[in-house]
């Protein structure tokens, strides 16, 4: 009886391991066509990943020619690098600061309250109003600051008078000129305490918040405090007649107890009431968007 190996060499002499000349030719041309078609994929891959790099150096380069980017690109490559998001235009140096000294003051038909001694609330109040005024001047290209430390709260805190509301907004307000050299316009936003009729313009059945603006005699800035008001006012009568009840100058017979409204701090401050407290927040908005129009405006100009 044969063994293993006998066998094996036996099948190996019967059928010929040696391919057919057929067989040789035809899968010599299938391996050279995919050899052909792999060749062809990685040239057009290196095409793509060369136009690629092309494009990507010329957006730099405009970057670094039209807006002196050098500081952006560097982030930007960075983020590459680490698959983070790049910084938002928000981090670019604000030009306007937004705040309330006093910031409690809210309005009767938007919160339980039936008088003025009640028309004060610690969310739903004029903050509101000066948010929707950053959003609307952000929207527009325009970056400005929205201050969110609470008067009231700091008043509650160090157990102050009302009377130094002002004291407080002075502190902050310092401090957000000494960390942004550029803030160019400061506001001051309240509401009024007078009663709808004299806050409210009607047009084309809409109604709008009245504005005041309100300017301290005390101020070193006085002759620049009262100039900028007057543009306000100008620009929303020609705007939207009405709509502006004029410019307010705050003076006393001892300008020394006359409060500045901090608007000695910067040339182009005003305090302007929006509405009072018997208006809603859909005519304070409507009355905002006008405003960021106008400020929006001279910013460009």
């Amino acid at each position: 009886m044969r063994d293993e190996k006998e066998i094996i060499q036996l099948i190996k002499e019967t059928y010929p391991l040696e391919p057919r000349k057929e067989f040789v030719s035809a899968t010599g041309q299938v391996l050279k066509k995919a050899a052909n078609q792999r060749r062809s994929r990685l040239q057009y891959k290196n095409r793509i990943l060369t136009s690629l790099g092309i494009t990507l150096c010329a957006i730099l380069a405009s970057w670094l020619f039209f807006f002196d980017g050098t500081a952006t690109v560097k982030q930007n490559m960075a983020a590459l690098v680490t698959d983070q998001p790049s910084p938002p235009a928000e981090r670019e140096e604000p030009s306007i600061y937004i705040y309330h000294s006093h910031d409690k003051e809210s309005f009767i038909p938007e919160i339980s309250a039936n008088q003025s001694s009640e028309a004060f609330d610690d969310s739903t109040n004029i903050t509101l109003v000066g948010k929707r005024l950053h959003q609307l001047l952000n929207e527009r290209g325009i970056n400005t600051i929205h201050e969110q430390i609470s008067v009231g709260d700091v008043l509650d805190k160090r157990q102050w008078s009302f009377d130094q509301s002002y004291v407080v907004s002075r502190e902050r307000f310092q401090e957000v000129l000494k960390d942004h050299t550029k803030v160019k316009m400061a506001l001051d936003i309240h509401r009024d305490s007078r009663k709808k009729p004299e806050t409210t313009l009607t047009v084309e059945n809409k109604e709008y918040a009245r504005m005041m603006f309100i300017v301290s005699k005390s101020s070193k800035n006085f002759e620049e405090n009262l100039r900028f008001a007057n543009l306000l006012h100008k620009k929303i009568e020609k705007n939207m007649p009405g709509l502006s009840t004029g410019v307010l100058v705050k003076s006393k017979e001892n300008p020394d107890e006359q409060n500045t409204y901090n608007q000695d701090l910067l040339e182009q401050s005003v305090l302007m009431n929006v509405g009072g407290e018997e208006n809603t927040l859909e005519e304070e908005y409507r009355t905002i968007e006008v405003l960021a129009e106008i400020i929006a405006d001279i910013m460009k100009k």
